[in-house]
């Protein structure tokens, strides 16, 4: 696999843990229902990147 082709795949796990801080961060200010949720649409990104990325692997 290319170089440029694993980064590819890791870009969505990469956006899937931010996103999970950000909401994270959200929660401790007045958007804390928009934290909730985007915490939790994030992880979910997360979870279908690492599971993509452990798919190429094999």
């Amino acid at each position: 696999m290319a170089k440029r082709d694993k980064s590819v795949l890791l870009l969505p796990l990469l956006l899937g843990v931010v996103g999970f801080i950000a909401g994270i961060g959200l929660l401790f200010t007045e958007s804390w229902l928009i934290g909730i949720f985007g915490s939790i649409a994030s992880a979910g990104v997360a979870f279908k990147g690492y599971q993509s990325y452990v798919d190429s692997k094999s």
